[in-house]
């Protein structure tokens, strides 16, 4: 078996055989997510008080990265995890007896993540036989690949070292590696020391994207309470378009970075909108999210780090944006 999958499914076992915390009471969501800007408009309605005016306890968990919560999420611990298209997928392909699925689109990377390196690297191609730091079978990986790929190379040219997003950035910072793939603030603290971003998501746009993802157990039983959650957030979006300059120091504090820093973070992301959401999703079938997570299964398939593909079409209840 391949050894990045049975990892995978050791720590879905280690979650699974933990006896499920008690299903939350109506108007008590515990919601898991990591630190990231696109979450702007959680963070938001978080902090004004948005929630508690949607009649909702929102008891918020942070997690070292976006594949770190859906195990929790399947044992039971949690509510709803904002996590990627590329986990969503990952756990249907592995979990088929949990169903899972999105219901809210909440951003696309265009410039927040990347890979960043050494400024004596030009271009992709010069990462032939260079140490990059990437978390394996995560969506940076993906996202490497996929540059790679463009460059005319393939994983086995490069030399990964296995580490989170955030550590990947520590050990480029401390020169341990000549590139790591990561994401904000780190690409930020990457350039500021000395680095540069070699590549980018705004040169591959749309390829990284984060749901609100829930299980239909969860879906079925509360649908008012997330839907109250999905419209408490997309009015933390719209603060922060009114709003921006308090919308930001927000986010920024969330994110423990500066607030210029910040403004600079949301200019390479962008944050969808219920809006957005009836447009990328109320219409799947055919469209560019569908496309991508068939592509994204496919990726997933192909490295067997998934046991089965999912029907992609299961994966999106779109209900929650109508």
């Amino acid at each position: 078996m391949n050894h990045r999958l049975a990892s995978l499914l050791g720590v879905f076992s280690l979650f699974l055989s933990v006896v499920a915390a008690p299903v939350s009471a109506a108007g008590k969501l515990v919601v898991g997510h990591d630190v990231w800007i696109g979450y702007a408009g959680v963070f938001i309605a978080d902090s004004k008080g948005f929630f508690k005016d949607a009649g909702l306890d929102v008891e918020l968990k942070r997690f070292p990265g976006p594949g770190d919560s859906p195990p929790a999420l399947i044992a039971g611990h949690l509510d709803l995890v904002l996590t990627t298209l590329h986990n969503l997928v990952l756990v249907a392909g592995n979990e088929p007896g949990v169903k899972v699925q999105l219901v809210y689109l909440i951003d696309s990377s265009n410039g927040a993540d990347g890979i960043v390196s050494k400024t004596s690297i030009n271009s992709v191609a010069d990462l032939k036989g260079k140490k990059v730091a990437v978390t394996i079978g995560e969506a940076n990986e993906f996202f490497l690949i996929t540059a790679l790929e463009k460059a005319g190379l393939k994983m086995t040219d490069v030399q990964p070292i296995n580490v989170s997003a955030d550590d990947a950035g520590a050990a480029f910072l401390s020169g341990n590696v000549d590139a790591a793939v990561t994401w904000e603030p780190w690409l930020t603290k990457a350039t500021a020391g000395g680095g540069k971003v070699l590549y980018s998501s705004k040169d591959l746009p749309d390829l990284i994207i984060n749901a609100i993802v829930s299980t239909e157990k969860t879906l079925q039983g509360r649908p008012d309470d997330v839907r109250a959650f999905v419209t408490a957030v997309d009015r933390g979006v719209q603060f922060l378009k009114d709003q921006p300059q308090e919308g930001i120091e927000i986010v920024a504090k969330k994110l423990e970075v500066s607030v210029d820093d910040c403004k600079g973070m949301l200019a390479g992301d962008k944050i969808y909108s219920i809006a957005d959401n009836t447009a990328l999703i109320g219409k799947f079938e055919g469209g560019s999210i569908e496309a991508l997570m068939s592509n994204i299964s496919t990726f997933l398939a192909d490295r067997q780090l998934t046991k089965s593909k999912p029907d992609v079409k299961s994966l999106v209840d779109p209900s929650f944006v109508k």
